[in-house]
């Protein structure tokens, strides 16, 4: 596996997926990005529900597709009417659309508000009609009774367009700054994030700063005098793509070749990416923010159930060449359907396929296995064929040589170290057997279809990037390190030490492995807090040592924060109840499914894998970012 050792900010997150939210939504069943919420109940036979989608103009892009994505969402639930309201990019025209919902008496309204302040007073009236009301993508302030905003965190995505530019530009830059429509709420949160990075840095000066208004050809226009103004600039930021697109447009009429920004991850905007022209642009989940708004104005419509949160933000990421995979659009993309891992079609004659983990004694592993079962009964005529390691690397190797001796179709396998698995992953490929290896990489070996797996070194950084958010001014703090010789213990540990190490003052007074165990994990802790009655914190590589360690944290008296990493249900209800602070959720599901539709589209079709590396970027799941969690809906509410 190729790593990534690279310091991330703090709010780079993993993402997407959603993660790998591109995979996921053409793989999963219908449901909300985090998983938190099933789809809405069906309507009662008979009856229409009438919602108002109102949006600040269809000429965008980046509404079209959300708009599509809620009218496919209804479809899935029945009897629900979708009513789009375009707002022409005039805040007049959308009020006196919101005049009309009221008139009409239409069951709910879902707006994404031209601008706060000109929209936010008739969004009131229509909640005061008592007609429920969940903005998406768009806030708007001062309005009492909303049912929720749904959106994407934009000041978290312009930090990605931030951190973009330092990493681009170590010594400063020359920037330019296309804004979005002033009043909107992107407009402001984006450029606020990218100030929150940028200004600190002290080098990175924005030498014309100026509106597109979110549109293409003022995009184009104000690049063109920005440029004229300032022929010396180093780099273009855009508040959206369109703007994007239009400013490279200009550059190119200028003959001028700089790195340029956007925002949105359009289709067009990725083809960009993937040619070069744009460096990258930050993806924020549009069809996610579009099937949780209309699942959750329904869930109250019909059973009064109210969500969870007011305010559910997904998490974006900066989509670059390096990571385009994840884009939630790339099977949009001409020439790149392929990519957006396409559900893989039911073999003719059953197929075998040997999945090989570790050890079934641990959660991650399990539900992984249960994830690949579902896959293969959604395909068709394919049968699983599960080998637990039993936390044995001789158990696991001769399994792999039956793997051989039966003449599978097929294998997909978590080593359960590199070294002493690699050698037997080797004999099967040589054997003329397709193998996919999942979660844990394995070095060396020539030929292998696929790795698919989470970014660990990221899930590692976001880990040292909550400890130095949680001590400013430093810490004496505890490692859990995993299984020696496994790569997410190598990665993991590493991403750590590329955010603590530079900083400085945070100090590992013990570093031990607990070799993912939860009893290991307990009697490590006990020993280090034995040792070190001042420790301030414990990180640990997963989620079963986190959860010894709250064991030992709890009977030695002391209350400090722990962060694990999987985000498995027990630990997701450690976190909620306030006994884990963190954990990294690396969606063990999203990597599972795409395994097994990487190795059966092979088989079946001779398709090969875009990429033969396959990382979902894992976040961090705080009591802040809870709903985003893969496995919340199987913790008790």
């Amino acid at each position: 596996m190729r790593r990534v050792f690279s310091s991330k900010g703090a709010y780079i997150v993993a993402s997407l997926l959603v993660i790998m939210a591109m995979l996921l939504s053409a793989c999963a069943p219908a449901a909300t990005p985090s998983g938190g919420e099933a789809a809405a109940e069906p309507a009662a036979e008979g009856q229409t529900y009438r919602i108002a989608f109102s949006v600040p103009a269809m000429s965008f892009p980046f509404f079209v597709h959300m708009e599509k994505q809620v009218r496919d969402e209804a479809a899935k639930m029945g009897n629900v009417e979708i009513i789009t309201l375009d707002g022409q990019d005039d805040t007049t025209k959308q009020v006196a659309d919101l005049e009309g919902v009221i008139a009409q008496g239409y069951d709910g309204l879902i707006v994404s508000p031209r601008t706060n302040e000109g929209v936010a007073p008739v969004i009131q009236q229509v909640i005061d009609a008592g007609i429920p009301v969940v903005t998406i993508d768009r806030r708007a302030d001062g309005v009492n009774g909303l049912l929720a905003h749904v959106g994407a965190d934009n000041v978290i995505g312009g930090e990605a367009q931030g951190q973009a530019i330092l990493s681009l530009f170590p010594d400063g830059a020359k920037i330019i700054e296309l804004l979005g429509t002033p009043g909107a709420s992107p407009a402001i949160d984006r450029s606020a994030g990218l100030h929150n990075v940028i200004d600190p840095a002290g080098n990175i000066e924005v030498v014309c700063q100026q509106t597109g208004n979110f549109n293409r050809n003022d995009g184009l226009t104000v690049t063109e005098n920005c440029l004229t103004a300032n022929p010396d600039v180093q780099a273009i930021v855009a508040a959206n793509d369109d703007m994007a697109l239009g400013a490279v447009e200009a550059a190119s009429a200028a003959g001028v070749s700089v790195p340029i920004i956007g925002f949105d991850a359009l289709p067009e905007a990725i083809q960009a990416v993937n040619e070069g022209t744009l460096y990258g642009s930050v993806e924020q989940f549009p069809g996610g923010q579009s099937r949780t708004a209309l699942n959750t104005i329904m869930d109250f419509i019909v059973d009064g159930t109210a969500p969870a949160s007011d305010v559910v933000l997904l998490s974006p990421k900066l989509v670059s060449k390096d990571n385009l995979m994840e884009a939630e659009r790339i099977g949009e993309v001409p020439g790149m359907e392929a990519a957006a891992a396409p559900e893989a079609a039911a073999p003719v004659e059953q197929l075998t396929i040997a999945f090989s983990v570790p050890a079934m004694s641990f959660p991650f592993f399990v539900h992984m296995e249960k994830q690949v079962r579902d896959e293969a009964a959604k395909i068709g005529n394919i049968e699983i064929i599960t080998l637990d390691g039993q936390d044995d690397t001789t158990k696991q190797v001769a399994d792999l040589e039956g793997v051989i001796a039966k003449g599978y179709d097929g294998l997909i396998v978590s080593p359960r170290t590199s070294e002493g698995v690699a050698p037997v992953i080797q004999q099967v490929i040589d054997a003329g057997i397709p193998v996919v290896t999942i979660d844990r990489s394995a070095e060396g070996v020539n030929g292998l279809l696929a790795h698919v797996g989470a970014n660990n070194v990221i899930g590692g950084e976001a880990q040292g990037e909550a400890i130095l958010s949680l001590f400013p001014d430093g810490a004496k703090i505890i490692e859990l390190l995993g299984t020696p010789g496994a790569s997410p213990a190598i990665d993991r540990s590493a991403g750590l030490h590329n955010v603590i190490d530079p900083a400085g003052n945070i100090e590992v007074v013990c570093q031990q492995s607990g070799e993912f165990k939860r009893d290991k994990g307990l009697t490590v802790t006990e020993n280090c807090l034995s040792a070190n009655p001042d420790a301030q914190a414990i990180v640990a590589a997963n989620d079963d040592m986190a959860l010894g360690a709250v064991e030992a944290v709890k009977a030695a008296g002391l209350d400090i924060p722990i962060l694990g990493f999987d985000a498995l249900p027990e630990a997701l209800l450690a976190v909620r109840d306030g006994a884990l602070y963190g954990s990294v959720e690396q969606f063990p599901g999203g990597q599972s499914r795409t395994a097994l539709q990487t190795i059966v589209n092979f088989i079946v079709a001779g398709t090969a894998p875009e990429s033969d590396v396959v990382l979902l970027s894992p976040k961090l799941i705080t009591t802040e970012n809870f709903e985003e969690a893969e496995r919340i809906g199987e913790i008790p509410q």
